[in-house]
């Protein structure tokens, strides 16, 4: 299972590109075709063990999970506290 990026969604910030790749991930990635969008490296991609792009994402909902088609949103901050 992998996730790809919702570009209607997305900000195109690059948080999730700059923490997988100090993660040592690589699976995000920019396309230089089209328009240097950000994209997720399906074969790289070692969700669901790492959610590290969806943690740090600002544009909610804009990471999809590929098989479903869901948006993939982390849970409030209020979550963990309990």
């Amino acid at each position: 299972m992998s996730l790809k990026v919702d570009h209607e969604r997305c900000t195109e910030c690059r948080m999730c590109y700059i923490v997988c790749r100090e993660l040592d991930i690589n699976a995000v990635y920019v396309a230089l075709e089209p328009l240097h969008r950000i994209e997720i490296d399906l074969d790289a991609c070692t969700y669901p063990g790492c959610t590290a792009c969806l943690m740090y994402c600002p544009a909610a909902g804009s990471i999809v999970e590929v098989a479903t088609g869901r948006s993939m949103v982390p849970p409030s901050p209020e979550a963990w506290q309990s």
